[in-house]
């Protein structure tokens, strides 16, 4: 499909519509084809990536950040009668930053623990994926019966697995 060359109204009124309107409405409102409208769609929504998200997602605390320390900075300078606004202005902005760390940190920590998680899953794998072959190995050198070792093996990787919580 052709690059199209669209205006930023257009994109807005592309943007705004998504998940509200059908592409065939879209198409109607922008005067592009249904064709244009849905390649439209999928820039846009691809645009806006992880990245860009927690970049947009820092900005605004930084704004917020600014906006607080602003607020303190002019109430000492402030009338009275506008103080308690400021004082309010402030702690609200103060609150928004601490929920969206609080909210990302969660976020943040929940991906860490699935990494881990993987990261414990792939060393059992690989503990499992040595003691068979190694078994085997020492089962044949030295005459030993495999069944036995492996039985061994198994109610130890139990036990430890048991006592890690890993199971």
């Amino acid at each position: 499909m052709s690059e199209i060359d669209i205006d930023e109204r257009t994109d807005q009124i592309i943007w705004k519509g998504i998940g509200k309107k059908s592409v065939r409405q879209l198409a109607q409102e922008t005067g592009l084809t249904i064709e244009q409208v849905a390649q439209r769609k999928i820039e846009l929504v691809d645009f806006v990536d992880e990245l860009s998200i927690q970049q947009m997602r820092a900005k605004l605390i930084a704004e917020l950040s600014s906006i607080a320390e602003k607020t303190q900075r002019d109430y000492d300078s402030s009338p009275f009668e506008f103080k308690a606004g400021l004082m309010n202005s402030a702690i609200s902005a103060m609150k928004a930053i601490q929920a969206e760390l609080a909210r990302v940190s969660k976020q943040d920590q929940g991906r860490i623990d699935a990494l881990n998680q993987l990261r414990v899953k792939e060393l059992y794998n690989l503990m499992l994926e040595v003691v068979d072959k190694s078994v085997v190995q020492i089962a044949e050198e030295h005459g030993l019966d495999q069944e036995e070792m492996f039985a061994i093996f198994n109610r130890n990787a139990a036990a430890a697995a048991a006592r890690r919580d890993l199971e």
